[in-house]
């Protein structure tokens, strides 16, 4: 690469030549969106993983110990839901911030092979403990190793991010004193109050309106309405601890990160939404029917990290003349009608599974209503047409235009 390129050359000269196949802002839109159920359930599952090893490890009363195996029931499913939901997110990373993801994928190459294990690996040893261990309290370090691998994979994740928004240093990483460096062992960039904010507050905060939702969610089968207060004010009291501090992580990160790239005033958005989460909390004291409402105002919340969190990124690559307004594209029909309808028939698959869920849990006779059921009819046939048209496509492609 020619050295008197300038970062700005380069990164453009990096892009897809193909271009984006729709208009990249709506990819952008999409991005922060997608991003806020993903961390959501990432970060769910941390807290979950936490608190199950919390109560196992004190082996304390046994409202605690319950509340634990349903802890360790939710970390797995959780972390799956923070899986599938992590594609869309990546995909819209991959298709206007390719020049990003690809150079650090490359400059921290063996971390980011070693991440699909270290999930795997997590993912593994938390469904084992659940259906092994937690029933008996047995174990337990396999719950323990799990919550460490499923926290590493979140350093992975956060370093990569750290050397994507950076391309300044890339050729000094990459080729540090002239010597070219392949190995991609080495973490370049990292901030740690972000990674505090990101990770073990926010997994905090997840944990603690899920209690609450929880709390609501099973009252509606007839459990005990005094356990289902105690997990409701339970959840309560630990946003009420973690709130402040995510107020001071989000300040902290604000002011190491913003000032690098021009934009110091995210310290306000993000203080202000702990001292916010603070004082909704506060006001929720013996308001134990307030689950999904919780659920609702942090999501709202997550959704201002995401806009933050893409507006430091935009900032950072605005130093070099780059953006995603600039982003060259050609629409292709094609491509976004198979989205769209992809979207449809998985939004209505997924929709038809958690009303399942939610239906036969909440009910003691496990019973779902007719509704559910015509919807399940009408999803699983568009499942099934959809299949049959990859297949026919497929057997075109494989017979007429070889």
């Amino acid at each position: 690469m020619d050295s008197s390129m300038t970062v700005g050359e380069m990164l453009k000269m990096m892009r897809d030549p193909l271009g984006a196949p729709f208009f990249p802002p709506v990819f952008q839109v999409l991005l922060v969106v997608t991003w806020v159920l993903h961390i959501f359930f990432v970060t769910l599952a941390l807290g979950t993983s936490a608190f199950s090893i919390y109560a196992f490890w004190r082996r304390p009363d046994e409202r605690v110990l319950q509340l634990g195996r349903l802890a360790a029931r939710l970390t797995p499913n959780a972390l799956g839901l923070g899986i599938v939901t992590g594609i869309a997110p990546l995909l819209f990373v991959q298709t206007i911030y390719d020049p990003l993801w690809y150079a650090s994928n490359a400059l921290t190459g063996f971390w980011s092979v070693a991440f699909i294990f270290v999930v795997a690996g997590g993912y593994s040893l938390a469904y084992f403990f659940y259906l092994k261990g937690s029933q008996d309290r047995r174990l337990l370090f396999t719950a323990v190793a799990s919550f460490m691998l499923l926290f590493f994979a979140g350093w992975i994740m956060h370093v990569l991010h750290g050397v994507s928004i950076r391309p300044e240093h890339w050729r000094e990483w990459y080729a540090p004193g002239g010597v070219i460096d392949t190995r991609g062992v080495i973490f370049h960039a990292y901030n740690i109050p972000r990674l505090v904010f990101l990770l073990p507050l926010q997994a905090g905060l997840s944990l603690a309106v899920v209690l609450q939702f929880s709390a609501w969610y099973l009252r509606q089968r007839g459990d005990a309405p005094a356990f289902l207060n105690w997990v409701a004010e339970l959840g309560r009291k630990l946003a009420v601890v973690v709130s402040p501090l995510y107020a001071l992580a989000g300040l902290v990160w604000a002011l190491t990160e913003g000032p690098e790239f021009g934009v110091a005033w995210v310290a306000a958005p993000l203080t202000a939404l702990g001292i916010a989460l603070l004082g909704y909390f506060i006001w929720l004291r013996n308001q134990p029917q307030r689950g999904p409402l919780s659920v609702l105002i942090w999501l709202l919340g997550l959704l201002v990290v995401a806009v933050v969190r893409e507006a430091l990124r935009a900032a950072s690559l605005a130093r070099f003349g780059y953006t995603i307004a600039n982003y060259p594209y050609h629409l292709d029909w094609g491509s976004v009608i198979v989205f769209a309808v992809t979207t449809v028939v998985g939004v209505a698959i997924i929709t038809y599974l958690a009303l399942v869920i939610y239906q036969s849990q909440a009910s003691r006779d496990g019973q779902v209503s007719l509704r559910v059921e015509r919807l399940g009819r009408i999803a699983t046939g568009m499942l099934g047409a959809w299949f049959g048209f990859f297949l026919l496509v497929g057997l075109y492609t494989l017979l007429v235009l070889r």
